[in-house]
């Protein structure tokens, strides 16, 4: 298709683009940490984007860009062909890779870039508009449909109370945001398992670093909770701490409110 006929089917895209209706309860309603969470990277890892995933294709703009924020008005590489509508909501996300990395076949960490509304469409593209960026969307950037995070906000959680742990199904601090290696008091950590270990979103955890000391145990540095709980690896929140929590740290599952504590999945036969 030659720039003439995509710059014409932009424009008659774009024609019906003012009469969208962006009203969304679900999504307009969302609480700052519910955004927090929606922008954390997702407890899954990835080789490439799904081969069939729309992706953001350009922008509107007469000046060629390959990176945009808000406002904008981006391209998106598919329209009906891709079951794409009107006010369909999708997260932009990207496989990070390095300069080391940027050849390999090994999983990566998936980033969230933000989320964006579809704002017209035709039979092979659309346009969308930047509901919420968390960084710069980039060419290239892949969508997956959007869904609000179930997140318990710090003033309706229950109280904390001493109840047992289960050392035997344990977790470690892989990684803080953006591959940090230390993460504060709110901030947002992956560990290294899942639903493999029945996790679900509020399982709480008591954080403890082992200081590799003879005959010394483990010391309680703080407390998390899960926000997002992928097939092997979970994003938690870090409620409270009284030191930077670290990769590699200790994540042990407590009960509460009669709920059953975190065992791992049996394997299957």
């Amino acid at each position: 298709m030659g720039s003439r006929t995509i710059a014409l089917a932009c424009a008659s895209v774009l024609s019906v683009a003012s009469s969208v209706s962006a009203q969304n309860p679900a999504v307009d309603s969302m609480t700052p940490l519910q955004k927090a969470v929606a922008c954390a990277s997702p407890p899954i890892l990835a080789t490439d984007p799904p081969g069939d995933a729309l992706r953001v294709a350009g922008s509107q703009d007469v000046v060629g860009r390959n990176a945009f924020g808000t406002p904008e008005v981006l391209v998106l590489s598919g329209g009906l062909d891709h079951d794409v509508k009107v006010n369909n909501l999708y997260f932009v996300r990207r496989v990070v890779r390095g300069a080391e990395t940027i050849k390999d076949k090994l999983p990566h960490m998936v980033q969230t870039a933000g989320w964006v509304r579809v704002v017209s469409v035709n039979q092979k593209m659309a346009l969308a508009s930047p509901e919420h960026t968390c960084g710069e969307i980039r060419t290239g950037d892949y969508l997956e449909p959007f869904v609000p995070p179930a997140v318990t906000e710090s003033a309706a959680m229950a109280p904390l109370v001493q109840t047992e742990l289960n050392f035997d199904a344990y977790s470690r601090v892989l990684h803080g945001e953006s591959m940090r290696n230390s993460i504060g008091t709110n901030e947002f950590a992956m560990i290294d398992h899942g639903l493999d270990y029945n996790i679900r979103v509020g399982t709480r955890f008591a954080v403890y670093r082992d200081l590799k000391l003879a005959q010394n145990p483990l010391k309680r540095i703080g407390e998390a909770i899960a926000v997002m709980v992928g097939p092997q690896l979970t994003v938690v929140r870090v409620t409270s701490s009284r030191d930077a929590v670290f990769s590699g740290d200790v994540l042990v599952p407590r009960m509460a409110d009669g709920v059953t504590v975190p065992q791992p999945a049996a394997p299957v036969q």
